[in-house]
C-alpha cells in the first residue's frame, strides 16, 4: 500500500505540473515508440551480465518537425543478485551510451565550415550537429519484496555523465575560459528512483504500475559556468545545462508506467507499457516543457549458463 500511495501522489503531482505548464504556454506533446532488447547471461544464481540496446522513434509532435529515430541507447555491465526468502536485492554497474539523431529538430546552422566550426571566435553559439552523444556510468541498487501475488520493487539509478559532445563553445565571452574538452569532459549525476507495484494475474502474466522521478544531484563543475548572450546583449547564466549533456540540480523529469509483462517461455519475457514522460525546463523545475506519450516495449531474454542444484 505504501508503494501505491507513492504512485498515486506522483500521478497527482503530474496533473498539477501540467496545470502550471498550461498557465504559461502549452507544453509540447510527442508520440513515441521505445524498444529495448535485454539479453542477460546468468553465470551463477548471483552473478550475471547484461547487454541492452534500445531505440526510440518519434511519430507525432505538436510543434516542430517530426524527428523520426530520435534516441539510441546501449547498456552493458555486470549484476549481482542476493535472495533471502521473499526479498531480492540486486546491484548493477553499467556503461551507458546515449545517442541523439537530430534530423528534423536541429540542423547545422553555423556559417563556418565543419573543420573550423570549433574555432568560431564570434557568435558565441554552439556549433550545431546532426548527431550528439554522451558516455555515462550507471550505478543501480534495487530491491524487490514479494507478498503472495503482489510484488513491490524499488530501483535507484545514479546516472553519471562523464562526456557529452553537445558542448562546442569557444567564444571567450561565454565559455568562462574553458576549452571544448573542458566542457565535454566532466562529472554530473542524476538520481532516478522508480517505485513499482505488480500483481501476478497468472504464473505467466502480470500487470504493473510504476512511477520514476529524476533529480539532478551533482552539477558538472565546468559546464555550469557557461553563459549565453541574452536579448540585451549581456551574458546570462544557464547555457551549460542541457538535456543532452549535464543537468542542473533539482527535479527535472517524471515518468509514469502502466503495462503488463508476459512470460513467453521461462527465459523470454515481453513487457509492453504505456509510459507518460513529463519534462521540465532545464533551469526552472516548475515549468513543464514536454509531455511525451510512449509505447514502451522491453523484451528480456535470460540465458542460464549453469545448472540448478538438485
Amino acid at each position: 500500500m505504501k508503494r501505491l500511495s507513492v504512485v498515486a501522489i506522483s500521478i497527482f503531482s503530474l496533473v498539477a505540473l501540467s496545470g502550471v505548464a498550461r498557465a504559461d504556454q502549452p507544453a509540447r506533446q510527442e508520440g513515441r515508440v521505445w524498444y529495448d532488447q535485454n539479453l542477460t547471461l546468468a553465470f551463477t544464481p548471483e552473478w550475471s551480465f547484461t547487454v541492452m540496446p534500445g531505440v526510440r522513434t518519434e511519430f507525432a509532435r505538436s510543434r516542430e518537425d517530426l524527428a523520426g529515430v530520435q534516441f539510441l541507447e546501449f547498456f552493458i555491465g555486470p549484476n549481482y543478485t542476493y535472495r533471502m526468502g521473499n526479498l531480492t536485492l540486486k546491484g548493477s554497474i553499467w556503461y551507458y551510451y546515449m545517442g541523439y539523431p537530430q534530423r528534423g529538430r536541429m540542423q547545422e546552422k553555423t556559417p563556418y565550415a565543419p573543420l573550423v566550426c570549433s574555432n568560431n571566435p564570434l557568435a558565441g553559439v554552439y556549433c550545431a550537429s546532426t548527431y550528439n552523444f554522451s558516455h555515462n556510468l550507471e550505478i543501480i541498487p534495487a530491491a524487490e519484496y514479494r507478498l503472495g501475488r503482489w510484488s513491490f520493487y524499488d530501483r535507484v539509478i545514479f546516472h553519471n555523465t562523464f562526456y557529452a559532445d553537445i558542448y562546442n563553445n569557444t567564444n571567450p565571452a561565454t565559455n568562462a575560459g574553458l576549452s571544448v574538452n573542458d566542457e565535454r569532459y566532466g562529472w554530473g549525476t542524476v538520481l532516478r528512483e522508480l517505485a513499482q507495484v505488480r500483481y501476478a494475474l497468472t504464473d505467466r502474466l502480470g500487470v504493473l504500475l510504476a512511477d520514476e522521478v529524476f533529480f539532478g544531484i551533482i552539477e558538472d563543475s565546468d559546464t555550469k559556468k557557461l553563459s549565453a548572450i541574452n536579448d540585451a546583449g549581456k551574458a546570462a547564466a544557464g547555457a551549460g545545462y542541457n538535456v543532452l549533456g549535464y543537468w542542473k540540480d533539482g527535479f527535472r523529469q517524471n515518468r509514469v508506467y502502466l503495462g503488463i509483462d508476459y512470460k513467453v517461455t521461462p527465459a523470454l519475457t515481453v513487457t509492453p507499457m504505456y509510459m507518460l514522460e513529463v519534462d521540465v525546463d532545464r533551469l526552472n523545475s516548475s515549468d513543464v516543457t514536454d509531455m511525451s506519450h510512449n509505447l514502451f516495449i522491453i523484451v528480456t531474454y535470460v540465458a542460464k549458463m549453469f545448472e540448478d542444484k538438485k
